[in-house]
């Protein structure tokens, strides 16, 4: 302590004149506000605690990002707010740790903790300064890279997969000829019964051709091709195309379209395929005879685009997995529908959102950003990913 100002300050105390004193406490004042100051304007969460865990002194980052009062009471513990934490051991020790923390409440965020005992003016072990870095971005866009990285592998694999299927399919349809051919030989009683047969394989040929085409456009990233359009519009068009199994399944759909929706600048055949994609994933999850609500409305400087269902739901055990490709809890699904819905939405520089309540039905919601902010996010989205990634 005394090779501070403040130390050599208390040294000398009692041999001050009074203004002398008060120009010494005012500097004191001018330093420890300007520290304050600099402290306040961290990112960084810095509290700095004794050796049984009280706060002395906290930013205002740790304030806002641990959600600390402003105003603490007397002998307020750390352990009030970070529970999880064996601070007793971790205080004891004396010594500097570092570790990566997941906090629930104000927010969900990832955090970055150094635990270093101050030395230079208090003895060892007796006052630490506790350092929370937020790494939430840096920890999301890891996992994103990862997630692009793993989405390209498979989609090339399935699209390897799907081409290599066409040249067998070709060498059946060039069989099928030669058997037609070969048909003319034959009584046409027997002609006739082998004909059908051959019309028959034909179209499940042409389906399967149709199948494998509409996969490879599926899973084949391609940018979008945006134009001002209504969403509503969007929406209902996509409705048409599943009248038929919407009637046949005796599901209520219920369509709410704010009267004030701006146009959007969208790629109208990719935002239909992603509705395709969600509705059809709210009508297997209901059945028969269940209700389907679409809502659209404005919120703030975004659309947000609704899809409620009350369908069996989402478990909590498959809600952080169900945007994973090719994961399914189908007997016959694929685990590419929302994968695909992801995309376009990341694509359009939107947000997604899932909720579940499971035994009850699912909500999925798509935020669309208006005006300058999506166009802002679109560009930059473009320059920063190549072409291929999804």
């Amino acid at each position: 302590m005394k090779t501070s100002f403040l130390g050599k300050l208390v040294e000398r105390v009692e041999h001050l004149q009074h203004e002398e004193l008060r120009g010494y406490l005012l500097r004191v004042a001018r330093e420890n506000g300007l520290l304050e100051t600099v402290f306040n304007t961290l990112r960084e969460a810095v509290i700095v605690l004794d050796v049984q865990g009280r706060i002395e002194y906290c930013n205002h980052a740790a304030h806002q990002l641990l959600s600390i009062p402003g105003e603490l009471p007397a002998g307020a513990t750390i352990a009030k707010y970070l529970r999880d934490l064996d601070w007793s051991s971790l205080l004891t020790e004396g010594r500097g740790v570092s570790h990566v923390l997941e906090i629930r409440y104000p927010e969900h965020r990832i955090l970055e903790f150094h635990l270093l005992p101050v030395t230079e003016q208090y003895p060892a072990g007796k006052v630490f300064a506790a350092i929370f870095h937020d790494i939430t971005r840096r920890q999301s866009d890891t996992r994103e890279v990862i997630e692009s990285e793993r989405t390209h592998a498979l989609t090339l694999l399935a699209a390897g997969v799907a081409h290599e299927l066409g040249n067998p399919i070709n060498s059946i349809n060039i069989h099928l000829q030669l058997m037609e051919r070969d048909l003319r030989n034959l009584p046409p009683e027997q002609a006739e019964r082998l004909r059908e047969s051959i019309r028959v394989a034909r179209g499940e040929m042409g389906r399967l051709d149709s199948i494998i085409s509409r996969f490879l456009v599926a899973v084949r990233p391609t940018l979008p091709e945006f134009k001002e359009m209504s969403l509503e519009k969007v929406v209902r068009e996509t409705l048409e195309l599943l009248q038929a199994e919407i009637d046949d399944r005796s599901i209520l759909v219920e369509t709410d379209f704010a009267a004030d929706l701006p146009p959007l600048f969208l790629d109208g055949e990719q935002i239909k395929q992603a509705c395709y994609n969600i509705i059809k994933n709210a009508m297997q999850a209901m059945g028969t005879r269940g209700i389907l609500n679409i809502r659209a409305l404005r919120q703030g400087d975004a659309v947000e685009l609704q899809f409620e269902d009350n369908g069996s739901g989402i478990s909590l055990e498959d809600l952080p997995r169900v945007l994973e490709p090719y994961y399914t809890t189908k007997k016959r699904g694929t685990g590419l529908g929302l994968m695909i819905v992801q995309r376009i939405v990341q694509e359009h520089g939107a947000e997604l959102q899932l909720e579940s309540h499971p035994g009850r039905g699912a909500t999925v919601k798509i935020r669309f950003p208006l005006g300058r902010k999506q166009s802002r996010l679109l560009q930059e989205r473009n320059l920063a990913a190549p072409v291929e990634e999804s």
